[in-house]
């Protein structure tokens, strides 16, 4: 029989040999890491980790099994025990909280951890003097991010302002200060930051980002204080290639439309209906078409343009509709909904493949899908390391980690896209009550107030643009094709109208005039009302 006293011998006994490998696991540990033999390394920090001896060993422990993740490749594996060491906040025994937080900012800047995932990192208290120099940039540039979708604008400027100029977020920080500074109303300041991102972009997925967002955004600073010819300048530099591209022609339309060049908005529409884009969100193009007729007295064209959003439209907004209603408690699913058409494997809700595809095409959705993606990598590259890191548990609380990563940015994202979906609903919404309000007006005779709403800027007579967003060298010489119901893809962008106002024609309906044409070669002179660029448009 056993007496109290040797159960408590056997006990101590126990915790002794339990400690004793601990030690021996964390300095084999620290030779496997001096001898570059991270899989080791990795293994044997994370037994000591797990079962540290003394004050400081699991700290240890806890920074060499990170170092040695990620010196293996797995950067999301070694951000989990980088971000748990940085969550303990700046204090006497954290010492490699500061180390940590550069870390966490050079991985955020080779792969993208997720906003989800930083915004926890950054809930902690942390004093700016005690963020490290190479660190600085990461802290403060995810800070001014969070203050900024929070609305507070002036918190989120001082806080770009202080991510230094050497830093990889330095470009996006100040295409940021660009974008409140516009949103205080200084635009030229706007457009010297947004002209500063840009030169700094390299050549990398994140300059291309820069370089994109700025060129659109000065053209839209352009055109808010009515300097339309630089707008259009500068929306032409977005390449054809690029998810931007409609977005910059459907702007320049509105562009033209504010010049009164009233047959390159009619030209740049017709890109924008073409069979290419069916799945492209772009209802509001419709109305601009709609309102750009009106303008030219053209009420039998003005009916057909708000007939055709009704008919496009309406499948989309009932489909929409009911999306909305069966994903609204399920954001994963409906992530999931977005990811299928992506892929091409959704059968559903085909009216509404357009909101889908715009869904898909937001930093929103690609980012998610980057992090799936760098976690599917990180699980597949675990199973190579099963021998030595599965008898100890390395590999089922990293593969636990990396599924729980997935999960939380899809739900994340799933959230924001329904958000976003729901904001294209009240827009379709909003848009079909203008359609009605124009016919009410037409019908009642109320044409030349509601002509007199559209306030748009004087013409420019001097801004001649050929077609698409080419402006008119007056020693070019031009051949013009005209459109005859065939589209072709190396045309799109380059259509131009050439059809005359007929309010100065009484008993003008609307129902004779031209078409647009398409020219290429050299032809001098003329203004763009009757010519045409790369293209042709719709007789």
């Amino acid at each position: 029989m056993r007496t109290p006293g040797k159960i408590y011998l056997s006990l101590i006994l126990a915790v002794t040999l339990a400690a004793e490998p601990a030690l021996a696991n964390y300095r084999a540990a620290s030779a496997y890491f001096a001898r570059r033999d991270y899989i080791d390394a990795a293994s044997a920090y994370f037994q000591a980790y797990g079962y540290p001896k003394g004050a400081g060993e699991k700290e240890k422990a806890e920074w060499g099994l990170a170092q040695s993740l990620q010196k293996l490749g797995f950067y999301y594996s070694a951000s989990k025990y980088y971000s748990v060491i940085v969550r303990r906040g700046p204090n006497r025994s954290n010492i490699f909280f500061t180390k940590a937080l550069e870390e966490l900012g050079k991985i955020n800047s080779t792969i993208n951890l997720g906003q989800s995932h930083i915004v926890q990192l950054f809930k902690t208290k942390i004093d700016p003097a005690q963020v490290p120099g190479p660190a600085r940039g990461f802290y403060f540039y995810y800070l001014g991010i969070e203050a900024f979708n929070r609305r507070k604008f002036e918190q989120a400027f001082s806080f770009f302002q202080k991510v230094p100029s050497g830093s990889p977020y330095y470009n996006k920080a100040t295409f940021h200060l660009g974008v409140v500074s516009n949103l205080r109303g200084s635009h030229s300041k706007a457009i010297s930051y947004f002209e500063r991102a840009r030169a700094g972009a390299g050549n990398s997925d994140n300059g291309a980002w820069v370089r994109e967002q700025a060129n659109l955004n000065i053209a839209r600073v352009n055109y808010e204080v009515k300097r339309y010819r630089s707008a259009i300048e500068y929306y032409a530099q977005i390449p054809r290639d690029s998810d931007n591209w409609l977005e910059a022609l459907f702007e320049a339309a509105w562009t033209f439309f504010m010049m009164q060049k009233h047959n390159n908005t009619l030209g740049t529409i017709h890109t924008l209906h073409s069979p290419f884009f069916v799945n492209r969100f772009f209802p509001e193009s419709y109305i601009l078409q709609a309102i750009t007729f009106l303008r030219l007295c053209r009420y039998k064209q003005v009916k057909v343009s708000l007939g055709k959003f009704k008919t496009r439209y309406k499948g989309v907004f009932d489909d929409l509709n009911k999306l909305l209603e069966h994903y609204r408690s399920d954001p994963q699913k409906f992530f999931k909904l977005v990811y299928d058409y992506r892929v091409g494997s959704l059968n559903e809700y085909k009216r509404a493949w357009a909101i889908l595809d715009s869904l898909s095409r937001t930093d929103v959705y690609k980012e998610a899908g980057n992090t799936i993606r760098f976690s599917d990598r990180e699980l597949a590259q675990l199973s190579r390391y099963s021998a030595k890191w599965g008898s100890n548990g390395l590999n089922d609380e990293l593969a636990s980690f990396l599924r729980n990563k997935k999960t939380a940015a899809v739900k994340d994202a799933g959230k924001r896209l329904f958000d976003t979906a729901s904001g294209y609903y009240a827009y379709l919404k909003e848009l079909s009550d203008q359609t009605i309000g124009i016919n009410t007006e037409m019908v009642l005779g109320r044409v030349d107030a509601l002509r007199a709403q559209l306030k748009v800027g004087t013409a420019d007579k001097k801004a001649n643009f050929i077609g698409g967003l080419q402006a008119l060298n007056v020693s070019q010489d031009l051949e013009y094709w005209p459109f005859e119901g065939e589209y072709w893809e190396d045309e799109l962008g380059g259509y131009v109208y050439n059809i005359e106002s007929l309010c100065s024609k009484a008993g003008g309906d609307g129902g004779a005039g031209g078409g647009a044409k398409g020219g290429k070669g050299e032809k001098s002179g003329g203004g763009e009302e009757d010519k045409s660029g790369d293209g042709g448009g719709e007789n």
